[in-house]
C-alpha cells in the first residue's frame, strides 16, 4: 500500500504550481478519505466557499454516480473530485456545463494518451463500450437562477478493473488501455486548463461550437439504441443530443421522441 501511496501521490502544490492564475488553483481542498467529494463541495457552497473550488480525494467511502449508483475506486489510483462553479447562467443551461466538462476530459486524455475515448449520454465517458469515467452533476437553484453547480468526477486512471471486482458494468482505464501509468497530478492540471477556457465559452453563451463537439463525440448517435428510463423501454435510432441534453430519438415506428434521462445501450447486430 505505501508503494502505491508513493508512487504518484496527488499533491496540491504541484497542481497549484500547474494551473497557475487559472480560477481552480486559488482554493483546493484535499482530503486523503472522504465519504464523498460532491457531499463535500456542497457543504462547503452552503458556507460560502469561492467560485472555482475543488475537492478532490484519494479515496471515496460512499462516492456516487448518477441515479444513486455507487462508484467502486480503490484508493491512491484514479481521480476523484469535484469543482465548484456559480454561475451566471439559467437552469436550462446546466447540461452545458457537463457537456463543457466531458470535452476537456476527453481531449486531455487524448492530447497524452492518443485513446478513442466517446461520450456515452448523459455523462459518462467509454472506451469500446467500456466505462472510462463519469460525471454527477448537481446544483441549487435561487429566483430561478443557480445559486452553485457542482460538478463530480470519477476517472478511472492507474487502476486495472477486473471482472468480479463488484461492477455493474465494463469498466476500463487509461493504464488499461494504453499500458502505461500516467501522472494524476498532470492530468487533473491538464482537464481543469481546458474546461476553463470551455467554462467561459458557456458563461458567454457561445454554445454553438460545443453542440456540435457534445454530438461529434457522441457513442450513441447514427445508431441503434435502447433507452430503460422510469418511463419504460425504449428502442429506436439517436439522432442528436439537444442544447438542454436530452437525447433525441427516432423509435421504431418512426416517431421522433425526447429523452430526458435513461440508461442508454448500444443494440448491435
Amino acid at each position: 500500500m505505501k508503494e502505491d501511496r508513493d508512487s504518484d501521490r496527488l499533491d496540491p502544490d504541484i497542481i497549484t504550481g500547474i494551473l497557475g492564475s487559472s480560477v481552480f488553483s486559488k482554493n483546493i481542498v484535499f482530503h486523503e478519505r472522504l465519504t464523498s467529494t460532491n457531499v463535500l463541495a456542497k457543504d462547503l457552497a452552503l458556507k460560502g466557499a469561492p467560485e472555482g473550488t475543488i475537492v478532490l480525494a484519494e479515496e471515496q467511502t460512499a462516492g456516487k454516480g448518477r441515479m444513486e449508483r455507487l462508484w467502486l475506486s480503490p484508493a491512491y489510483k484514479n481521480l476523484l473530485f469535484s469543482i465548484l462553479l456559480r454561475p451566471s447562467l439559467p437552469v436550462d443551461q446546466v447540461f452545458a456545463l457537463s457537456m463543457a466538462l466531458c470535452i476537456a476530459i476527453l481531449e486531455e486524455i487524448d492530447s497524452a494518451n492518443r485513446l478513442d475515448v466517446k461520450i456515452k449520454w448523459p455523462n459518462d465517458l467509454c472506451i469500446n463500450h467500456k466505462k472510462l469515467a463519469g460525471v454527477l452533476t448537481e446544483f441549487s437553484v435561487r429566483d430561478k437562477r443557480l445559486e452553485y453547480v457542482i460538478l463530480g468526477l470519477g476517472l478511472n486512471v492507474n487502476w486495472m478493473p477486473e471482472e468480479g471486482d463488484g461492477l455493474i458494468y465494463a469498466a476500463t482505464s487509461i493504464l488499461t488501455e494504453s499500458g502505461r501509468m500516467a501522472s494524476r497530478n498532470n492530468l487533473i492540471s491538464g482537464i481543469l486548463k481546458r474546461f476553463e477556457v470551455y467554462y467561459q465559452k458557456v458563461l458567454s453563451v457561445r454554445l454553438e461550437d460545443l453542440y456540435i463537439r457534445w454530438n461529434e463525440l457522441s457513442e450513441v448517435i447514427d445508431k441503434d439504441v435502447e433507452i430503460i428510463s422510469q418511463d419504460g423501454i425504449v428502442t429506436g435510432k439517436a439522432l442528436r443530443i439537444d442544447r438542454q441534453g436530452a437525447l433525441i430519438l427516432k423509435d421504431d415506428q418512426g416517431e421522433e421522441k425526447r429523452i430526458l434521462s435513461g440508461d442508454v445501450s448500444l443494440r448491435l447486430r
